[in-house]
């Protein structure tokens, strides 16, 4: 390991949540001196988890890709984690206030009652097509007009439709790039023993270890360009010197730090943002009265349900945890009392005499789920913005809505490491353009 920081100003990151965690461990890994502010109490941002009466809630429902950016980075830092993947077998889907076997694969499709004959067979062929798609081809494409033009049976296109929304956390396939596809109906995922705490928990810790330095209700204020450097400003009056900066925060907040929000690309990144938002109830019970019924998914309605209590450890012993979302669209307005009496005839479908079960409930009536929904207006995923901002040197940013790899919280890992490899390049070759000065 190379150490630089003695001879070099830290690399300062602002947010605390998964992405700023990340890049902390990995710089400070590297060698580099690495100050983080983070302007809540805690760090973890909307990975944090709380814990009532035994249940471990996280905020909304989370489920941890695997074989993805996430695993990488983790591993990398040595975080450890356990957990269990959902039972794909026993999944259901929900159309027209019926459950049906949800299909999962070509084996599955051909079993429901779902689909029609002449529908489970354009499906079974998607699933054997999808995943030799040119993904190249279909940055610019939404899945709207992708479903359009290739899919003919009206409830196949609910059903992908369906399966874009759980994937995405989004209800937008008028902006939603159809090049996610393929990705998003393989996807495996792993309920996290313990919440999603437990990376942050571990992320904190390598950071430590490693020699960053975390400082929480510390709230920038702005961020000011200070000679090949930076120097940053918090709400407390104090100022710090930075060699570069990462801007782990939503892009509306790296907008506005810098440069007054005058700076043209982080402006126009903030501007064309469009967040994925949802309707979030989390149910803690006593006992699950239906202990069969663990995972159901909306094909007519943009609805989720799942006990990941079932997979994971988040509850006591013979309790369960159940998460249940209303995916909301990017200009609908949140109606909480009428989703709520939708989510709780969902538990009396699915668990009937829940009421009288519950320990715990936390509401969550707008909740942001991803900070920017992959457009295909933009290019989809290769038209995403940073980790590199472009007229500022030093200066980068990452989270779910940056970078060309992954999404929600994968990007959040992805773009964190390629900043935090970006950082590392760029400091050196500074260092060694100074050296080379001072020796002629």
């Amino acid at each position: 390991m190379t150490t630089h920081t003695s001879t070099q100003l830290p690399v300062i990151i602002v947010g605390g949540g998964l992405s700023g965690l990340s890049a902390a461990a990995l710089l400070a890994k590297a060698g580099h001196a690495v100050k983080l502010f983070e302007k809540a109490s805690t760090p973890g941002g909307r990975a944090r988890t709380s814990q009532q009466s035994g249940f471990f809630f996280n905020q909304g429902a989370h489920a941890f890709y695997l074989h993805g950016a996430g695993t990488k980075v983790l591993n990398e830092l040595g975080v450890r984690y356990s957990g269990l993947e959902p039972a794909r077998s026993r999944y259901l889907a929900l159309e027209g206030g019926k459950l049906y076997p949800l299909p999962a694969s070509v084996a599955s499709t051909l079993e429901t009652h779902l689909l029609s004959f002449a529908a489970k067979a354009e499906l079974a062929g998607l699933f054997a097509r999808i995943k030799y798609m040119d993904t190249a081809k279909l940055q610019h494409v939404s899945l709207q007009d992708w479903l359009a033009a290739h899919v003919k049976h009206p409830q196949v296109c609910q059903f992908l439709l369906a399966g874009a929304r759980l994937a995405t956390y989004s209800n937008a396939p008028d902006l939603l790039s159809a090049a996610l596809l393929p990705s998003l109906l393989n996807a495996q995922v792993l309920y996290v023993d313990g919440g999603w705490q437990t990376l942050v928990d571990g992320l904190q810790h390598k950071a430590q270890e490693a020699g960053a330095e975390i400082r929480t209700q510390a709230r920038v204020r702005a961020i000011e360009v200070a000679g090949e450097g930076y120097s940053i400003q918090l709400a407390d009056g104090s100022s710090h010197a930075a060699s570069a900066v990462l801007l782990a925060t939503d892009p509306e907040m790296a907008s506005a730090l810098v440069l007054n929000g005058t700076h043209e690309a982080l402006h126009r990144w903030a501007a064309q943002a469009i967040p994925a938002r949802a309707t979030c109830f989390d149910i803690g019970l006593r006992r699950l009265p239906r202990a069969q019924n663990l995972f159901a998914l909306g094909i007519d309605r943009p609805l989720y349900y799942s006990v990941h209590s079932a997979s994971a450890h988040l509850a006591p012993q013979g309790s369960a945890l159940v998460h249940i979302m209303h995916y909301l669209q990017p200009d609908e307005s949140p109606k909480p009392e009428a989703t709520r009496q939708e989510m709780e005839a969902i538990m009396d479908l699915l668990q009937p005499g829940w009421r009288a079960e519950v320990v715990e409930q936390y509401f969550l009536p707008h909740m942001i789920a991803s900070n920017a929904i992959v457009q295909a207006q933009l290019g989809g995923l290769a038209g995403r913005p940073g980790p590199a901002v472009p007229g500022l040197p030093h200066l980068y940013v990452a989270g779910d809505w940056v970078g060309m790899e992954g999404t929600l919280a994968d990007a959040c890992f992805a773009s964190a490491s390629s900043a935090a490899r970006l950082i590392i390049s760029d400091l050196a070759r500074q260092q060694s353009v100074s050296r080379a000065s001072v020796i002629q």
